[in-house]
């Protein structure tokens, strides 16, 4: 399309005649704007307009925290027509997010055109105000992202096994262009930007392919991804890796290795593919979360009710529905930490079996001087299981919820080790001692939040399962029922430790996109011997949400938090 094309598109210069274009035609500039580079910024003179004829700006508002995304504007956009006919500064700023080809016409020859026809003045006015009207003065969201530069370094059969996995993985997500330098092969580097804004058009997504070596083509895709995937293979793509890159590691990383990343790199994300046989699973995984696609799973705290979450796990697996991320508090980050780490449902009963049941790790009872059992026994349980594993090697992405009685604020575990981490969020005040961690007394986080649906739906979009199995009991039940008996002190420990965040619940539960809510009141918080009955009330509450439209959802995964919540 032509540069008057382009002026034709744009929806307020749209209302000027063939002849009227072609006289703003000549007073137009070309320019050449690089992506990251601005246009111009908050409160600067109104004295250009300007016209994108390819590329991708966005509107932004700065500030001491950073930028804050108003809009996405695309080819055909004209920016800056309010501030010419207002005569003031410029009310946002403008960011290039791709290389981007702009024409600008100066105010003061716009001004003139309009001068000497008035009626195009008024038709601009009017478009303007209407738009003004219809947004409400609210934010609108930015553009989803959908070109992403992989940055592979290391050669040979794993840096083109990955290229090829997550090629297929995108492809199965929507229409994708995968480019290398070898597709450009007679495009000049100056008509990169030209063929890129092509393939955004017609494509969902576009790959760019890096060959980790610092070159122009290199660059260029850096400079245009919305998101910049490293391949983690050695220090040696450190310095080649842009900050806030999504670091995937081919092999769960050594504490050191990945500490050296993430401090060089502080990655958005981090993505873990364990052996070349979970290539193509974990490729669509990365791809998933990428695209804000990605399931997440949040299992509340409650106790020996948590075990109901394994009969969630069951039916999720048995219907085909894989979850990308998970997190949980108290019991359901135990269950979420073995769920993490990729044991099948079968294996977490069995296990939940031998050590709760069995073994029953919390009855070290001792003097109640700092808490009523030792916490040894459970300990060395969850020592036993987890071993040395860390949260940052778990190939699915693991939080788990604690509070510290220090500073009274939520604690957020996303890195360190595994025992360590569903240890602290398991210490239910009074019952057991406090985790001490560097300058933190750690308890249950269930405290100040037993169902973290928000702290997962804040670190990155899509679809969240929430299994809560503390719901508050509505008052109208309570006065048809029995009058309740006097709780063991263990039941008031358990239930008084989860009071502080049930309102924090109820709101959370709004964020989820399904919500599963096991009939497991009659189940004393301690009686771990319900296991079975736990995990059969999990199943039939799991069956009911899938049936009653959750399957269509979660297996729709759909646009990123676009589907509704399930009633509880």
């Amino acid at each position: 399309m032509g540069r008057d094309g382009w002026l034709g598109s744009a929806t307020l210069l749209g209302l000027l005649s063939p002849p009227m274009r072609e006289e703003l035609m000549t007073l137009a500039e070309p320019v050449h704007l690089p992506a990251q580079g601005w246009l111009f910024h908050e409160g600067d003179p109104s004295d250009r307009l300007y016209l994108l004829v390819s590329g991708r700006l966005k509107i932004v508002v700065e500030s001491e925290s950073g930028t804050r995304v108003l809009r996405s504007l695309g080819p055909g956009a004209a920016i800056g027509e309010l501030g010419i006919l207002a005569g003031t500064p410029r009310s946002a700023s403008v960011l290039a997010v791709r290389d981007c080809e702009v024409l600008q016409i100066d105010g003061e020859r716009f001004r003139d055109l309009l001068a000497r026809h008035p009626e195009i003045a008024i038709d601009l006015a009017t478009v303007l105000s209407r738009q003004l009207q219809e947004s409400g003065g609210l934010q609108t969201a930015d553009a989803p992202a959908c070109v992403f530069a992989i940055a592979i370094a290391t050669g040979g059969h794993s840096g083109d096994a990955f290229w090829t996995e997550m090629a297929s993985a995108f492809r199965e997500l929507g229409s994708t262009a995968a480019i290398d330098s070898s597709d450009m092969e007679g495009v000049l580097p100056e008509g990169w930007g030209r063929a890129l804004a092509e393939l955004e058009r017609v494509h969902d997504y576009v790959l760019l392919r890096e060959a980790g070596r610092n070159t122009d083509w290199d660059r260029f895709c850096s400079r245009q991804a919305d998101r910049n995937v490293v391949l983690a293979d050695g220090p040696q793509t450190i310095a080649s890796a842009h900050r806030g890159s999504d670091l995937v590691f081919l092999g769960a990383p050594e504490h050191d290795e990945f500490d050296q990343w993430s401090r060089a790199v502080l990655p958005r994300t981090h993505h873990v593919i364990g052996s070349d046989a979970e290539l193509s699973a974990a490729a669509r995984r990365v791809a998933r979360r990428l695209t804000g696609h990605a399931l997440g799973l949040v299992l509340s705290g409650g106790g020996a009710r948590a075990f109901a979450h394994i009969g969630v796990l069951e039916v999720l697996a048995e219907e085909g529905i894989t979850f990308d991320r998970v997190g949980g508090t108290s019991m359901g980050a135990f269950v979420g930490g073995m769920a993490a780490e990729g044991w099948s449902p079968d294996r977490i009963r069995g296990i939940c079996e031998t050590e709760m049941v069995r073994h029953s790790p919390f009855s070290d009872y001792t003097l109640p001087r700092h808490a009523l059992i030792r916490a040894h026994r459970a300990e060395r349980m969850l020592r036993r299981l987890f071993g040395e594993r860390t949260l940052e090697q778990l190939t699915l992405p693991l939080f788990t919820i604690s509070a510290d009685m220090l500073s009274a604020r939520l604690v957020i575990h996303r890195t360190g080790p595994l025992w360590e981490a569903v240890g602290a969020s398991m210490a239910i005040p009074g019952l057991a001692p406090p985790v001490s961690h560097q300058t933190q007394l750690l308890i249950d986080g269930g405290v100040l939040n037993n169902l973290p649906v928000d702290i997962m739906a804040a670190d990155e979009p899509g679809p969240i399962v929430a299994v809560d199995v503390m719901r508050r009991i509505d008052p109208d039940e309570l006065a048809h029922s029995a009058r309740a008996s006097v709780p063991t002190i263990l039941e008031t420990l358990s239930r008084a430790t989860v009071l502080g965040s049930v309102e924090r619940a109820e709101t959370n539960r709004e964020l989820a996109s399904v919500v599963i809510v096991p009939d497991v009141q009659h189940i004393s918080l301690r009686d771990f011997r319900q296991l079975r009955g736990a995990i059969d009330a999990g199943r039939a509450a799991a069956e009911k949400a899938l049936a009653d439209g959750g399957k269509d959802v979660l297996l729709g995964r759909g646009a990123p938090h676009a589907a509704s919540p399930m009633p509880g």
